[in-house]
């Protein structure tokens, strides 16, 4: 059997194919031969750390929901003592949603805005993270477990679904692409690879089965935060109806 990660590579050819046939946007075009910096990453680090934190914080939600979907099967079977498939059948339900889901808030967002889409599901997050899993432990089963990857799966669609258009907002032309790659790649080992650890350590620290939701909504607190700055400090505006 093939390795999954050699499966993946298979991405690149494509991503590269679409690329190539792809125009470039006006605004880069009209910046003609000033388009790229000369240090992307000095000018970022120097002059535009502040547009760099932001987008990490934005990030943070959004890679923090779904690592701990990624988790929720190990949870479901170490934590709750259901079944090893009944976990995976749930993280197959939440995947599955987000596939048909996003591309549908990738057109919503253009006529609502990005970042008011973002902090509306930050705050349902902060206010529905603690339920969801009270409403599991209460009820563990297939049905309960899928609702709630489900619920989570949904949120975390309508934040990363506005996700990348707004970073390309976030960053100049000239550091683009440099400063959304820098951002998503810090946030994600950060937020998102350690989402596991920090859910499994915060149980063992507070005793509680439901401490996973207390880094949910953390994080989504931090994401929030970050969005509001951004809004405030960069002008980003909902688009005219």
């Amino acid at each position: 059997m093939a390795h999954p990660f050699a499966v993946g590579l298979l991405i690149g050819p494509v991503g590269y194919y679409i690329r190539s046939h792809l125009p470039e946007t006006p605004e880069f075009l009209d910046a003609g031969a000033s388009g790229a910096a000369a240090a992307p990453v000095r000018d970022l680090l120097v002059e535009q750390w502040d547009r760099l934190i932001l987008a990490i914080g934005a990030v943070a939600a959004s890679t923090s929901s779904q690592y701990l979907l990624v988790y929720m099967p190990t949870y479901a079977i170490k934590e709750l003592g259901l079944p090893q498939w009944i976990g995976f059948t749930a993280a197959l339900s939440a995947a599955a949603l987000q596939t048909v889901v996003v591309p549908f808030v990738g057109l919503f967002v253009d006529r609502v805005g990005q970042i008011r889409i973002m902090i509306g599901a930050s705050v349902v997050f902060i206010l529905t993270s603690y339920l969801a899993f009270v409403l599991l432990n209460a009820h563990a089963s297939l049905a309960v477990l899928i609702l709630m990857v489900c619920w989570i799966s949904l949120l975390k669609s309508f934040f990363s679904g506005a996700l990348p258009s707004l970073m390309a907002k976030v960053f100049p032309v000239t550091t683009r692409v440099t400063g959304m790659s820098l951002a998503y790649n810090i946030s994600v080992p950060i937020f998102g690879g350690f989402a596991p650890f920090f859910a499994q350590s915060l149980i063992y620290m507070t005793g509680t089965k439901l401490a996973p939701s207390y880094y949910m909504m953390a994080t989504a607190l931090l994401s929030a935060v970050a969005l509001l700055v951004l809004r405030s400090r960069l002008e980003i505006k909902a688009p005219a109806n």
